[in-house]
């Protein structure tokens, strides 16, 4: 059977777009490794350490590119921004279009199994203690790809680097928990925490 040449790529791009937008969620949940050591409460200080770069991106590999000349922020209170109106700058930066976020710290989780449900606008790639829980890539409305679940063997702070960019217009960055079955609710800021570099 012959098939139209514009309905092959019609059915390409279709099939390259769900390429960059599948949760990563595995079949069982991410089991995550507690940092060791785990950093002393002295040296922690509240919300999580960023450092911003200013360009053009629309894919997170590019955004990548831009680490090298990315410079210090004002620490995130978290993954808590919701969606901007379009004028107030993206998470701390300076600027409320073109920005790069290169983003580490520490999240606490008590033992057990959470569900994690975080939205971006736009691009996000979050690791969790050296696993990579969660890819949203592209430009998009403020938006999750669902929730994914995390395994915490013991109570304590796990490793946190994200990536995460905004190309113009609105921007979020937020994140939201539960027990499995249980209510949603955001996280709150005193969940986050960084050693300053």
């Amino acid at each position: 059977m012959h098939v139209p040449t514009f309905l092959k790529y019609s059915i390409m791009a279709v099939l390259l777009s769900l390429s960059f937008a599948l949760p990563v969620q595995a079949a069982d949940p991410f089991v995550l490794a507690p940092a060791e050591p785990q950093p002393a409460a002295s040296a922690l200080k509240p919300g999580l350490a960023v450092k911003y770069a200013y360009g053009s991106v629309e894919w997170l590999d590019a955004a990548e590119t831009w680490r090298g000349h990315a410079k210090p922020g004002k620490p995130l209170e978290g993954f808590v921004y919701g969606d901007t109106n379009g004028v107030d700058n993206a998470l701390t930066s300076g600027s409320n279009i073109e920005v790069i976020a290169f983003i580490a710290g520490y999240l606490h989780f008590k033992e057990g199994v959470h569900e994690l449900e975080f939205q971006s606008n736009d691009g996000l790639r979050v690791t969790l203690a050296g696993t990579e829980v969660y890819k949203h890539d592209g430009k998009h409305a403020c938006e999750s790809l669902g929730a994914i679940q995390i395994k915490a063997p013991k109570t304590g702070w796990y490793a946190l680097q994200a990536l995460y960019f905004q190309k113009k217009g609105t921007a979020c960055l937020d994140l939201s928990m539960r027990k499995p079955g249980g209510e949603w609710d955001w996280t709150a800021p005193e969940m986050y925490g960084h050693v300053p570099q």
